[in-house]
Order: structure tokens, then sequence, then C-alpha cells
């Protein structure tokens, strides 16, 4: 970091023991794991109560809209891919307007689904990828680590 007015580093103040991280917690515990506890708590019983006692049909699940979006050349779609089909393809294949993918699951004998949005990361298709955050829960920002501009133009 400089300072554009002399062109030398600015002096940082020290920072407090208490403002410092000194471990991070384990990222998982057997107490996070949903699938190994035997029994909920009344209020999560009532709250899924509908959803788990009865099987719901695909066409009345939950359903969530994903729109990912970046630049031109970021890696959006090698992304969906490998989440929705667990597949890395090398060739890049410019995507042409907006492309999605389904992807369903269950939580709790709930049935969930998500709607994940490619969008196009082609400054001609800018003005009309806005219309497609309309409805969205979720928006993923995808950019290039080695082209931090790349952050920009999103």
């Amino acid at each position: 970091m400089q300072d554009n007015r002399n062109g030398k580093i600015p002096f940082l103040p020290p920072i407090s023991r208490d403002r410092v991280i000194w471990e991070f917690p384990k990222c998982y515990t057997r107490n996070a794991a949903l699938q190994l506890k035997k029994d909920w708590d009344i209020q999560a019983k009532a709250a899924s109560k509908d959803g788990a006692t009865s099987r719901q049909p695909w066409d009345r699940q939950k359903m969530s809209k994903v729109v990912v979006v970046g630049d031109l050349n970021v890696g959006k779609t090698c992304l969906i891919n490998r989440f929705c089909k667990d597949v890395f393809e090398r060739d890049y294949k410019a995507t042409i307007g907006v492309d999605f993918e389904i992807e369903r699951f269950e939580i709790s004998g709930v049935p969930f689904s998500l709607q994940i949005w490619d969008t196009a990361g082609q400054e001609k298709f800018k003005c009309i990828a806005t219309a497609y955050y309309r409805g969205a829960q979720v928006i993923i920002t995808v950019f290039d680590m080695a082209d931090i501009k790349s952050l920009d133009h999103t």
C-alpha cells in the first residue's frame, strides 16, 4: 500500500492483541453433521412438520434461483459444471446469453431445487444480464484470482 502524496509506504499503527485471530476453529465436527442427529428439538420438528412427514412430489418442492455472474473467461460455466455434473472441461466455450442447470436434492425429507443460471460474461450481453437477477435468492460473483481486474468488470 503506497501513499500517493509522497510515494512512501504509510505507517500503520500496531494492532491490539484482542483483534488478532490466533487460531481457527475446526471446519468439521461431529456435532455439525446433521446426518448423525438421532432426534431434533421441538421447534425444528414443528417447522419442518409438513415437509418431513409427507414426501412432496418434485413439482411442489422448494425452489431457489441462483445467478452466477462474472467477467468473460473466468470459469463460471466450469464452476457450475463441477457442482452439477462433477466434471471439469478444459476446452473454453463461451456462453451465449444465458444457460441454466437444475440441481435437485433433499434436506430432512423435504425436496429442494436450485435453478443455477449461467450468465454470459461478454460486454454485449451485460444489458440483458440484469433481467436475470429478478427473483434470484443468491448471486455468486466469479472472478479470476490471477487477474483481479476481472472483479471490476462484474
